[in-house]
C-alpha cells in the first residue's frame, strides 16, 4: 500500500508541505533542521513513517529546500559575525547532514581565518596587539576560542598586529 493512498496521510502531507513552505519563506533551513521542526509540529506524522521525507523530497524537487544554499548562507552570516570555523562547523552539524558541503564552505586558509579573528579582537578590545600581561593575553585567547578559532589562527591574529 502506498503511503499517500490514505486520505489522512494526504491531508497531513499537504499540511506539512504548507508548514515547510512557510518556514522556508522566513529563512533558509537545512534538511535535518526542517525535518525536526516538522516532526515537532506534526507528532501524528510518526503514524506514517517516511511521510516527512516525502514532503522534504518534494520541497527539494521544487528547489524550495537546498542544503547547499543553507550552508552557504549560514557560513557567510557567521563569518560576518566574526565566528570561527569550529563554532560554525558545530552549529551546522546540528542542522544538516551534508558534511561535505560544510567542509567545502569552511575550506579557507588559516591566514584568512586569522584576519577574521583579528577583526573580532579589534572590535572587542580596540586593537590586535599582543598584550604584555599574561592574564590579559589569556583573556583575549579565551575570547577567540569561544568564537571558534584554533590556536594557530589565534596566534596569527596576534602576529598580524
Amino acid at each position: 500500500m502506498n503511503l499517500l493512498e490514505s486520505d489522512d496521510a494526504q491531508i497531513l502531507a499537504q499540511e506539512m508541505e504548507s508548514r515547510a513552505v512557510y518556514l522556508l519563506s522566513q529563512r533558509e533551513h537545512g534538511r535535518k533542521e526542517l525535518a525536526y521542526k516538522l516532526s515537532q509540529k506534526f507528532p501524528q506524522s510518526e503514524d506514517y513513517p517516511g511521510l516527512v521525507d516525502i514532503v522534504l523530497d518534494k520541497c527539494e524537487d521544487q528547489r524550495w529546500l537546498s542544503d547547499e544554499r543553507y550552508v552557504e548562507a549560514y557560513v557567510r552570516q557567521a563569518m560576518e559575525k566574526e565566528q570561527g570555523p569550529y563554532k560554525i562547523k558545530q552549529a551546522l552539524q546540528m542542522r544538516t547532514d551534508r558534511q561535505d558541503l560544510v567542509e567545502a564552505y569552511l575550506a579557507m586558509d588559516d591566514s584568512d581565518w586569522a584576519d577574521i579573528a583579528a577583526s573580532a579582537l579589534e572590535r572587542k578590545y580596540g586593537d590586535t596587539a599582543k598584550p604584555s600581561q599574561a592574564k590579559e593575553q589569556a583573556r583575549r585567547m579565551r575570547f577567540l576560542q569561544s568564537r571558534g578559532f584554533s590556536q594557530s589562527q589565534i596566534w596569527k591574529a596576534f602576529r598580524n598586529a
